[in-house]
């Protein structure tokens, strides 16, 4: 009998290491439990005029601030809050003239900024299909959830075109899509 009365404390401790170690942490139940929700920004549509551009140099081809409510995302989805997002698409599209691809356009490039934060580069293309209307953009894999839950930010596109531009007003389309992981209550 004393036998026994010895071990059981032993045997307690030795169950409650084991228990312990079995049991991930609270920290670990929480990131599996985190889950990703796209959210697509507007379009920006914008029109190329072929009187502004000369040959050869990077220019700013359009400028727009958005902003994305978070609190609304957060109630919506009954969440903890959102730890992290990264832009998930950047793509150009030529919306008109139908015959109008991208045989004029060499390089083209998008940043994000917002009060108080640097401007910085997310997307940039690596080769662009002459004959195509659409192009996607190379990501950056950049942290982006200061810029977008800072208030307003701003997108702005650079494009290096090689002129002239193949009618007297392209018409593009930036469409853009950010992916949050979010952490549920």
């Amino acid at each position: 009998m004393k036998t026994r009365i010895r071990l059981l404390p032993l045997v307690l401790l030795s169950a409650g290491l084991l228990l312990g170690l079995a049991m991930p942490s609270c920290d670990k139940v929480k990131e599996l439990a985190e889950f990703d929700i796209n959210y697509d920004n507007p379009d920006i549509r914008f029109t190329l005029d072929s009187l502004d551009y000369l040959p050869k140099s990077e220019s700013l081809l359009v400028e727009e601030t958005l902003s994305i409510n978070i609190d609304s995302i957060i109630q919506k989805h009954e969440l903890e809050g959102i730890r992290n997002a990264s832009f998930e698409q950047v793509r150009l599209e030529v919306e008109t003239p139908p015959q109008v691809n991208f045989n004029w356009l060499n390089s083209a490039r998008v940043t994000v900024s917002a009060t108080g934060l640097t401007e910085t580069q997310i997307a940039a293309t690596v080769a662009i299909s002459p004959d195509g209307r659409a192009v996607d953009l190379e990501l950056g894999n950049m942290e982006v959830l200061s810029f977008i839950s800072a208030g307003p930010f701003t997108l702005r596109v650079y494009g290096s075109i090689n002129p002239p531009l193949p009618a007297n007003m392209v018409v593009l389309l930036l469409k853009t899509k950010i992916k949050m992981t979010v952490q549920p209550v």
